[in-house]
């Protein structure tokens, strides 16, 4: 019973991050990471592990101002900023965020027909409702954190048995972990596939979920290594995908730009086994974003207006199912694939992405704020690299826009 009782505490101490890691793996990573594999190979590997550090980093930072303040990031940026700076914070964010809920609301549709046969859109719908039916249920961040314990499980599972499966190389692998740009054109799909990796509103979503955590500054080693180990899933389960892809694609003729293609791909290199647990894994993934990132522009939303934002408030619940509304109502218009959605928010995060990542990191670099929890070396060197890669993540979107 003690080893239970010990794994248990575990796996509550991993929630937050889980959640995070949850949202981060969806639709748009899974088809960037099919991508890059199935075009590159294994040398495009190291990203996503670049994009982790980073992610980390920016949760850890968040996590601290959640705990040290008391507040949330934007609580706290009212104090610092006044309220016109969080109040265009959470309306930019929100609007990111429901940008790329079109994409869930897409991917769940295109995995639940794969799986069972049928109408993608008539089962997004179906989703849809079920997932907003979910948010009314009592003491809903126990059942949030719960519901992605889960799905992160099945995604580990089902991702890594798809690449046992194939089969890995491991000389390439270790090879595809030195930073290298084969061509102009990786450069660019490498600054896309950190941006679905490397999430600023999720990072900013972390002071909420201390919040409800109501964890204290005493017990900030021990959550930051859950916290570290947790985003460290995320990036894991991105890997297996992009080395799955690498190992049946690449240097073939095929190629595949979506989990339904990368499935396919899979079906006569490794028999009907790979191609249900790929496609096993991409349902689950697109279920958990299709709540958590919604619920994450809603909290965004509120709170950036000084209003109550914990995951029982009717309001954000409200604004959760609105976001989930328009997300079905982009994919029943134009029945669009997840990367061809990514476009349009793309748009969008091009304003939110530099202004959250600027309010988690000069509130974190605070000593009036911070104390002597404020970033230390390592931390800051790292927050800035962040930083200027969230830019670069902007002018990559700019030049899609453009061209």
């Amino acid at each position: 019973m003690t080893g239970t009782a010990s794994l248990s505490r575990r796996l509550k101490a991993l929630g937050p991050a889980l959640v995070l890691a949850a949202v981060v793996v969806g639709p748009g990573s899974i088809a960037l990471s099919t991508i890059a594999g199935g075009t590159y190979g294994y040398r495009l590997l190291w990203i996503p592990v670049a994009a982790t550090v980073f992610m980390i980093t920016y949760t850890w930072m968040a996590a601290r101002i959640g705990v040290v303040t008391g507040d949330t990031l934007f609580q706290a940026a009212r104090t610092k900023y006044g309220k016109r700076t969080s109040q265009l914070a959470g309306v930019l964010g929100f609007c990111t965020i429901v940008a790329f809920q079109a994409g869930n609301n897409a991917g769940i549709g295109f995995a639940s027909a794969a799986l069972f046969g049928g109408e993608p859109r008539l089962w997004a719908a179906v989703f849809t409702i079920a997932a907003a039916g979910f948010l009314w249920l009592p003491d809903l961040y126990e059942k949030v954190e719960t519901l992605v314990t889960v799905v992160v499980g099945i995604m580990l599972v089902a991702f890594v048995g798809s690449l046992a499966l194939v089969g890995v190389d491991f000389g390439r692998t270790v090879g595809g972990l030195v930073p290298t740009f084969p061509d102009r054109s990786s450069v660019f799909l490498g600054l896309g596939l950190t941006a679905t990796n490397f999430s600023i509103a999720a990072a900013a979503y972390q002071t909420h979920l201390m919040a409800e955590k109501d964890w204290e500054v005493d017990e900030l080693s021990e959550k930051g290594f859950d916290s570290i180990v947790g985003i460290a899933i995320l990036g894991l389960i991105v890997m297996v995908i992009l080395l799955t892809s690498a190992a049946v694609i690449y240097g073939t003729p095929n190629s595949a730009v979506s989990a339904q293609g990368m499935a396919t791909q899979l079906r006569p290199v490794a028999g009907d086994g790979a191609f249900y647990l790929f496609l096993v894994g991409f349902f689950f993934a697109a279920l958990s974003s299709l709540v958590v990132n919604a619920l994450i522009g809603a909290t965004l939303l509120v709170d950036g207006f000084g209003y109550d934002a914990s995951m029982e408030n009717r309001s954000v619940k409200l604004w959760t199912m609105a976001a989930m509304g328009i997300g079905l109502a982009v994919v029943a218009v134009a029945g669009e694939s997840p990367v061809e959605l990514l476009r349009t928010a793309q748009a969008l995060a091009i304003a939110a992405f530099p202004l959250l990542g600027y309010l988690l990191l000069s509130i974190a670099r605070d000593e009036t704020v911070m104390g002597e929890h404020v970033n230390g070396r390592t931390v800051d060197v790292l927050g800035i690299l962040g930083y200027l890669v969230i830019v670069g993540i902007v002018l990559n979107y700019l030049r899609e826009i453009v061209s």
